[in-house]
């Protein structure tokens, strides 16, 4: 038995890094009954301990042990980052693992026990100028965990020629590892849900879709600014629906305005999670013009639940998406218009782009990720 201690902040958020580290976990327990599976925290505000409480609290959780920390982060980035020290009794506070899974980038000094880093992508390398103040740390913080690794997994291919062209990894110590799409994110629909979801959001057919973060390089500016093009020169008849938390986006928000007005947008902020397969199910399309990506699981989603999506050519979408999809430039307005519009009108396109999504999201399983990672995890702890 391997006693895995897996840095498990992540879980407490709402991004698309919440969503792959609870389906990991979750498809790790279901497929593995030899290792004993434990949750880190480091959690010093009172705040963070609530949250874990809460999480603790969900049935699906209730089978991790969980160990909590409380000591500050700013102390830790001293010892762990800046001056890479082990603190005396590292291993006894973190229960012994045999193997910490570093999920988020704070990598602890350990001895005797062996690092499997998950590497998702570096947008702050491509896109600093969306980073403020907290780039150096975080980018010291990667730099760190990518020396203590004994592997490193990549959610992409992408990703892997990232930290091998940007910042010097070891090829053979990363292995890709595609996330899985969730079993709630299927084709097959029901109309009365749609109905009742749309109603409550105000939502009316048909419209086109875009679900994720609404920061700057997701690139949401660009749909909103083609989708308007599309309203007056196109005439086309659809709603756009953004559905995303609008605190990371004010200037979508913003400039959106004179759109959600008249009725011609809507913005959703956090909504529950069972509402979002309807909301795909019921869409003409799904545009995804993220100017970098290290996988995207949007898409990947849409797809499966059996949408045309329209995505960006940059990062690893085209790994996501392969031929299911449309692929445009991110900042090519003209065929970013052309491809939506041919995707809204053309039904036969839209019936083919369908089939095609569902073929392609079929090859992305949580229970294949999950048999691939336990793999890393056996190398890892054999040591070089």
């Amino acid at each position: 038995m391997m006693r895995v201690l897996v840095d498990a902040l992540p879980l407490l958020g709402e991004a698309n890094i919440a969503t792959y580290l609870r389906q990991l976990l979750l498809s790790l327990a279901a497929e593995d009954g030899l290792h004993e599976y434990r949750l880190f925290f480091r959690a010093f505000r009172k705040d963070t301990r609530a949250r874990i409480a809460r999480l603790s609290a969900d049935p699906r959780f209730n089978q991790f042990q969980t160990k909590i920390v409380r000591i500050p982060d700013r102390l830790l980035d001293w010892c762990w980052t800046e001056r890479s020290l082990h603190l005396p009794l590292t291993e006894v506070w973190l229960g012994r693992p045999d193997l910490f899974l570093s999920t988020i980038y704070m990598t602890p000094v350990v001895k005797r026990t062996a690092v499997v880093m998950i590497a998702y992508d570096l947008i702050p390398l491509r896109f600093p100028q969306f980073y403020g103040d907290d780039l150096p740390l975080l980018m010291a913080r990667i730099r760190r965990s990518i020396e203590r690794a004994v592997a490193i997994i990549a959610i992409s291919e992408r990703t892997k020629r990232d930290y091998v062209e940007l910042l010097g990894a070891d090829p053979t110590r990363i292995h890709v590892i595609y996330p899985g799409v969730e079993a709630r994110f299927s084709h097959k629909a029901e109309e009365g849900m749609q109905s009742l979801v749309l109603a409550r959001y105000g939502i009316r057919r048909p419209y086109l879709l875009y679900v994720g973060s609404l920061g700057p390089h997701k690139n949401v500016e660009t749909l909103v600014r083609v989708f308007r093009r599309l309203k007056q020169a196109r005439r086309i008849p659809h709603q756009l629906v953004l559905c995303g938390q609008a605190r990371w986006g004010p200037e979508v928000v913003e400039a959106t305005e004179d759109l959600s007005h008249s009725g011609q947008c809507v913005v959703l902020d956090f909504i529950p999670g069972s509402d979002v397969p309807h909301l795909y199910h019921a869409a003409d399309a799904f545009a995804f013009l993220s100017l970098y990506e290290g996988f995207g699981l949007p898409p990947l989603e849409a797809m499966a639940c059996g949408v045309p999506v329209v995505v960006s050519n940059a990062g690893s979408l085209p790994e996501v998406v392969g031929d299911a999809g449309l692929q445009v430039p991110p900042t090519d307005d003209e065929a970013i218009e052309e491809a939506i519009y041919k995707v809204l009108t053309d039904a036969d396109l839209r019936q083919e782009l369908r089939q095609r999504g569902i073929r392609q999201s079929s090859r992305f399983i949580w229970a294949e990720s999950a048999r691939q990672t336990l793999k890393v995890f056996a190398l890892a702890r054999s040591g070089p």
